[in-house]
């Protein structure tokens, strides 16, 4: 029976059967599984812009059988805007409080790191600002410590 594929980000625990110089353990990766990436392909990360990888197109397709790939990925929370439900202490003064802001992103080893919310002095516009220094934490603790945020994505403005 083929294994079934759920998009989203994870972390690779096995190289992928014939990609294995490509896909090794410990590494971040997205599975897309729409029109031509069906059944299942996974893409690697290229480019990080604004704390938020870009991936490779066209990406590398499953092999089916899978030997058991599918069950040893682990689904990561999505790159993207959050809350903090506990203050957050890190280094040696290091102190995020309870409800910030933060930006969830990852390394190419699909460690997390959160990145706070900031904004500028003088205020020149009402925009919130994200560091590219973040602070890593422990995948195991993450989903305890963060709970997802909406908002508004601006289409993209396209030329007349």
């Amino acid at each position: 029976m083929a294994a079934t594929y759920q998009p989203g980000i994870y972390k690779t625990t096995k190289a992928l059967p014939g990609q294995e110089a490509q896909v090794q353990p410990g590494m971040l990766i997205l599975i897309r599984t729409d029109a031509e990436f069906a059944p299942a392909s996974v893409l690697l990360p290229v480019q990080n812009n604004n704390n938020q990888w870009r991936f490779q197109m066209p990406g590398l397709k499953v092999p089916s059988p899978d030997f058991g790939w599918a069950n040893s990925l682990i689904k990561l929370p999505h790159e993207g805007f959050y809350r903090l439900l506990r203050e957050h202490s890190f280094g040696d003064e290091g102190r995020w409080i309870k409800n910030a802001i933060v930006q969830l992103g990852y390394t190419r080893s699909a460690d997390p790191i959160l990145f706070i919310a900031q904004r500028r002095s003088p205020l020149v516009a009402n925009d919130l600002f994200f560091s590219d220094k973040g602070v890593r934490v422990d995948l195991t603790t993450l989903s305890d410590m963060i709970e997802p945020l909406a908002w508004y994505q601006e289409p993209e403005k396209r030329a007349n």
